[in-house]
């Protein structure tokens, strides 16, 4: 669909948005930002030999108890599904059955709030079967097709998806959309050999190697980074070919971007999604004048962002992202500057 001339006359002929509406969300944004979640599911599916069932469950207890005890996510918000319960029975809830987490995901929707902030974390192996990506689970794989349904009922929340298995490349095209992160290990669900992006993910969730900014903060973009730098050398150390390509879409445009970054097209989202949200950041305060100023505007930027996410569904999907598109940018700059000034990025 083109984009229209004039989009905002346009907008408010088809949709009725008045500039009272636009102060009620607002103000409403700025009410619920201040209460905003991260729930986290993460899902641990076949492992197939005791080698990788020991591995994958150990990544993702290493990134459940980083972020309960390091990002100040409560225990409640954090999910994890895994092949068998009796592994850790203090720390699995349940199988990671499709079933499981569909219900797990309809759970959410239910109690998250409008600019609450979804991720979902898969671990273990993927599948191509006969054109379509599939995650390896007990009973039915999980296709793509099963998470689209899913995030229907998320119509404003920052959704986020990282595939760390074989194969998780044919989910980033799918899945693609307005105010989505999908990463994935590899660029296309051909490339299927069993991955090295989960270990490493894993340990930029837990440690402070990733925090590149230094504001004692992990953005799903510095993990993404991290993680794909510390794959290519350990295949470099291994003196091995390079067999994934970890890739990152969060632009909507279906195209994953290896070299996803703050100068985009790619990473400009994945940057404001923090670990933990609100409910784990202390407050920033600072004795400069100018450096607390920058946090003064990134935050009134971080409201503009809440308040387009709120009114989501009144929207085309062209004008949403002509919306959200210089928001992000204008976010990236604000961060850069508040960096230069010695102080923490979002």
């Amino acid at each position: 669909m083109g984009v229209p001339k004039d989009p905002g006359a346009s907008l408010r002929k088809l949709f009725r948005i008045t500039p009272y509406v636009l102060f009620l969300a607002a103000v409403t944004a700025g009410q619920v930002s201040s209460q905003t979640r991260t729930h986290v599911v993460i899902v641990v599916g076949l492992g197939g030999t005791t080698e990788f069932r020991e591995s994958f469950h150990s990544e993702a207890a290493q990134i459940y108890t980083a972020l309960v005890e390091d990002h100040g996510i409560p225990e409640e918000d954090v999910v994890y599904l895994g092949e068998r319960v009796d592994v850790s029975p203090d720390m699995i809830s349940d199988r990671s059955t499709r079933d499981n987490l569909m219900r797990v995901l309809g759970e959410i929707s239910q109690r998250s709030g409008p600019t609450d902030r979804v991720l979902v974390i898969l671990i273990g192996h993927g599948t191509d079967e006969n054109g379509t990506a599939q995650f390896n689970v007990p009973g039915p794989d999980v296709t793509p097709a099963d998470f689209e349904l899913s995030m229907v009922a998320f119509p404003t929340q920052s959704l986020a998806l990282v595939h760390t298995g074989s194969a998780s490349g044919g989910f980033v095209g799918p899945l693609s959309a307005p105010n989505r992160i999908v990463i994935a290990a590899t660029r296309t669900q051909l490339e299927r050999n069993a991955t090295e992006f989960g270990q490493f993910f894993a340990e930029a969730v837990s440690g402070e190697g990733a925090d590149l900014d230094h504001d004692e903060r992990i953005s799903l973009l510095e993990a993404y980074v991290y993680a794909r730098q510390e794959v290519e050398r350990h295949y470099q150390e291994q003196n091995e070919i390079l067999t994934e390509h970890a890739v990152l879409d969060d632009n909507g445009d279906g195209e994953g971007n290896y070299e996803a970054s703050l100068d985009g097209p790619d990473g400009l989202f994945a940057a404001t999604f923090t670990l933990g949200g609100s409910e784990g950041e202390a407050a920033q305060t600072t004795e400069d004048a100018v450096l607390a100023q920058l946090y003064e505007d990134r935050d009134e930027i971080q409201g503009r962002i809440d308040a387009l996410r709120i009114i989501r569904d009144s929207l085309s999907e062209d004008a949403y992202l002509d919306r959200m598109e210089p928001l992000l940018v204008e976010l990236a700059l604000k961060t850069r500057e508040i960096r230069t000034r010695g102080g923490g990025g979002a």
